[in-house]
């Protein structure tokens, strides 16, 4: 499992007699919080003024620790003054290369350990607000900036299968450009784990390619995708509580060519005939099936879409938590979808890894 770098008590500058310092309170936990990272990591915190760094330090997370309190300092007394940011990541060479072999390509692997960057804090002692900002290298992407809450609740955070599929659209977009350039060549095609995905993605270079989210949180999936594809527009839909941190994620998104992104509030119990008004190409779900209470209404929502848009196709994500997530599989057959599938190994503590499935639905024999 991936783990993700947090501000437990959010940065601020100290001035006690005279001497200035930053404190702050971080872990290291999982994306539903419920553990810690129980292996030694070198990590470099970086305190900077918009681009430039003025402070930089380097300081160790041990196999023990659950919590771990920062002090940086003493710091030249004008930055009471100042608004800074401050960035804990870990050292590049320190994170293992545990992906698959076969997954290998020109771009940075989902690393073990997640950095963050705070909020703007000061001046005069003002705490940065409870939000943290990753920077993700996603294949086809220019680099990927997502907001997200911050603390040890998994409100409105980025999940392991979210940042996987990211990197898995990207690349299978790669894999794409890669095949079309063998073709030109007169080479033999490899063969494609999803045609029906590929098929969907390749139609945005003749018209445009529309594409709804259910259960977008921070909107990481939907805005990566309308930052590596052109010519898409992206609907992203979630409950009345995640609105403000997706606005914010997409003010911040540099769309492809005459792509955008949008949000809309959602239930999935209610959803309106005319929640897009022309027909949807691609349906992206992740991480959604944790709570079984909440898989009927999923499925009949996902259901209700289809039969407004026939020719869509549904791109399911998960991580295995509990056995009860088979109770999605069982309805989604019960509401006649068909699936192909795929996965793809992200690191986990040790040199172990974990899987992400995905799961391509469609009523007819595309997939």
């Amino acid at each position: 499992m991936v783990y993700y770098v947090r501000f437990l008590k959010t940065p601020r500058i100290q001035q006690q007699k005279g001497s200035v310092s930053i404190t702050a309170l971080i872990c290291i936990t999982t994306d539903l919080g419920d553990s810690f990272l129980a292996e030694d990591a070198d990590l470099v915190v970086t305190a900077a003024k918009d681009s430039e760094i003025v402070y930089e330090s380097q300081i160790k997370w041990n196999a023990y620790n659950r919590e771990l309190p920062i002090t940086l300092g003493p710091l030249p007394a004008n930055l009471i003054h100042k608004t800074l940011s401050l960035t804990i990541d870990t050292w590049p060479e320190s994170q293992p290369k545990s992906m698959s072999e076969h997954r290998l390509s020109p771009w940075p692997s989902i690393p073990l350990v997640v950095g963050a960057t705070s909020a703007p804090f000061g001046p005069q002692s003002a705490p940065a607000a409870k939000l943290v900002r990753r920077t993700i290298h996603a294949p086809e992407a220019a680099e990927l900036q997502v907001w997200e809450e911050t603390g040890n609740s998994i409100a409105r955070h980025i999940w392991d299968a979210g940042l996987a599929t990211v990197m898995y659209l990207g690349e299978t977009l790669h894999h794409m450009s890669q095949r079309a350039h063998a073709a030109k060549r007169g080479k033999a095609p490899t063969a494609c784990t999803m045609p029906a995905l590929e098929k969907v993605l390749s139609t945005s270079r003749t018209s445009l390619t529309r594409v709804v989210e259910l259960g977008a949180g921070c909107g990481i999936v939907g805005i990566g995708l309308a930052q590596m594809l052109a010519n898409c527009s992206v609907l992203l839909t979630d409950l009345p509580e995640v609105e403000e941190i997706i606005t914010r994620n997409i003010h911040c998104t540099r769309p492809g060519d005459v792509s955008s992104v949008r949000y809309q509030n959602l239930d999935w119990e209610q959803p309106p005939d005319d929640l897009c008004s022309q027909p949807i190409a691609l349906i992206l779900v992740s991480d959604c099936t944790y709570n079984a209470d909440s898989l009927p209404v999923l499925v009949s929502c996902l259901d209700r879409l289809v039969r407004t848009s026939p020719e869509a196709i549904i791109l399911v994500s998960l991580k295995r938590r509990h056995d009860s997530e088979t109770v999605f599989f069982d309805l989604m057959r019960s509401s006649g979808f068909r699936s192909v599938q795929d996965s793809m190994e992200i690191p986990s503590e040790h040199g172990q890894v974990d899987e992400i499935e995905f799961h391509c639905y469609s009523r007819d024999a595309r997939v």
